[in-house]
C-alpha cells in the first residue's frame, strides 16, 4: 500500500502549530515561514480543530508519525545550514547528528542584549527538551542566565512533570571573579530547579568550590584546596574523587558520579577572545600559562572543557594539561557520555544542548559539532551567519 504524500499545506499547518506551541506569536510565525498572517490564523484554527495544539499553545505531536514530524521540524529551521553542519570534513560518520534552530533576534548589536533576546526565545524550546529529561546538569554565564529568565518569564504552572522531578546539576564551581553571582552554575541549577519542580526541590550546590586550583600555589598548598573540595559532599556526588584513576579511589567508590550519568547537559559557547568565560580573573593571576597564551592554544571551549587546537607541539599540550588539571568541573568524559544518549533529536534523552549568540563563536562551535559533542544547537541569526561561512 502506497502511503499518501502530505501536501505542502498539511506540513505549513503542523509548522505553525509546533511554532505556536513554542510560544511564537502569530506575526513572529508568520516571519519565520514567510506566509502572512491571514494563513498563520487560519492554520491555527485548523491545528485548534484537529488536537494537534492545545488552546493554551501547546503542541501536541502524539498523532504525527516520525516521517511528518521530521518533515515539520525541517520547516521551522535551516535545513541546509543544518546539513552542512553535519557532513562538515573531518567529523566521524558515527557522530550523532545535530539538530539547529536559528532564532531571529533582529538588529541589536549589544551582545547582552542579544543574548537576553535569544534567552527569551529559546526558553520555550529548552523547556521542551527538559520535559524529556531526567538528569539535566548546566554550566554557567550570561547566555545560560538568560534563558532561565526565559522559562521564569514564561509562568509555567509547576511541577513541570507530574510524576517525578527533573534533577538539576551543576557543574562548575564559582569563577571567584567579576561575573553576577546569579551567572553560576550553582544559582542556575537551583533557580531552574525550583521553576521545574517547585519549592520544596532543593538542587545541590558547588558554592564552596573553587572553579580553580591554581597552579601558582605550593604543592601542599594545592592538596590542601583539593582535600577540601572532596569534603563537600555535592561535589563528591556529582564527580567523584578527585584523583579518581588511583587505586584507593577505585576502592572507595561504590557507585558512578552524576556527572557521567546525565542525559542533558545545557551550556553554550562563549567568544574564542574569551575563553573560560572569566578570563582575566583573580585565579588567573595565580596560573603559570597567561591567559593570552591560554587562547592561542584553544581550538574550543565548553562550559570549562578547554578542546586543543590539532597542531599544538608537545610543550604546548603540557602547557594547556596545566589548566585542563586544575579546573574541578565538567570534563570532556561527561559531555562525551551525555552526546551519546542524545543520538535522536525528536525523541528520548536530549544529550547536549548548547545556546549561544553573537560573533567570533563559529570556529568553536564547528570544532565541537566535528568531535560529535554537540546534539541541539540553538543560536541567533547572527551566529547563524558566521556558521555558514565556517561550513563552507
Amino acid at each position: 500500500m502506497v502511503r499518501k504524500q502530505p501536501s505542502e499545506k498539511q506540513i505549513e499547518m503542523l509548522a505553525a502549530a509546533f511554532l505556536a506551541g513554542e510560544d511564537k506569536k502569530p506575526k513572529e510565525i508568520a516571519t519565520q515561514l514567510g506566509i502572512n498572517a491571514v494563513d498563520v490564523s487560519r492554520y491555527l484554527k485548523e491545528a485548534r480543530d484537529k488536537r494537534y495544539l492545545m488552546v493554551e499553545a501547546r503542541f501536541l505531536p502524539g498523532g504525527i508519525d516520525h516521517d511528518m514530524m521530521e518533515k515539520v521540524r525541517q520547516r521551522v529551521t535551516r535545513q541546509e545550514l543544518e546539513d552542512k553542519l553535519n557532513s562538515m570534513p573531518g567529523r566521524p560518520g558515527q557522530a550523532p547528528r545535530v539538530s539547529l534552530r536559528v532564532l531571529l533576534c533582529g538588529d541589536e548589536r549589544d551582545e547582552r542584549k542579544r543574548m537576553r533576546k535569544l534567552g527569551a526565545l529559546a526558553a520555550p524550546l529548552v523547556r521542551t527538551l527538559l520535559l524529556r529529561s531526567t538528569s539535566c546538569g548546566l554550566t554557567w554565564g550570561g547566555m545560560l542566565e538568560s534563558v532561565v529568565a526565559g522559562m521564569r518569564d514564561m509562568h509555567c504552572s509547576v511541577p513541570w512533570k507530574k510524576k517525578e522531578h527533573i534533577e538539576f546539576i551543576p557543574l562548575s564551581g564559582e569563577p571567584l571573579g567579576g561575573e553576577p553571582s546569579s551567572f553560576s552554575s550553582s544559582n542556575l541549577a537551583r533557580d531552574l530547579g525550583l521553576l521545574a519542580n517547585g519549592d520544596k526541590y532543593d538542587a545541590p550546590s558547588l558554592a564552596m568550590v573553587p572553579a580553580f586550583v591554581p597552579d601558582g600555589f605550593q604543592k601542599y598548598e594545592r592538596e590542601g584546596v583539593w582535600r577540601l573540595i572532596e569534603l563537600v559532599k555535592a561535589y563528591h556526588d556529582i564527580f567523584g574523587p578527585h584523583d579518581a584513576g588511583s587505586a584507593v579511589a577505585r576502592r572507595v567508590v561504590r557507585s558512578v558520579p552524576k556527572a557521567m550519568k546525565l542525559d542533558m547537559i545545557l551550556t553554550s559557547v562563549g567568544s574564542l577572545g574569551k575563553p573560560l568565560g572569566f578570563g582575566l580573573g583573580i585565579l588567573f593571576d595565580n596560573m603559570n600559562i597567561s591567559y593570552h597564551v591560554l587562547k592561542s592554544l584553544l581550538a574550543a571551549e565548553v562550559g570549562g572543557v578547554c578542546i586543543p587546537r590539532a597542531d599544538l607541539t608537545r610543550a604546548q599540550r603540557e602547557q594547556l594539561k596545566t589548566v585542563q588539571t586544575s579546573w574541578t568541573g565538567l570534563r570532556l568524559e561527561h559531555l562525551e557520555a551525555c552526546a551519546r544518549l542524545g543520538e535522536r533529536p525528536l525523541k528520548g534523552p536530549p544529550g547536549v544542548v548548547v545556546v549561544s549568540a553573537g560573533t567570533n563563536r563559529a570556529t568553536a562551535v564547528c570544532e565541537l559539532i566535528k568531535r560529535g559533542l554537540v546534539n541541539h544547537l540553538i543560536v541567533d541569526d547572527v551566529l547563524a551567519e558566521e556558521l555558514e561561512k565556517a561550513s563552507r
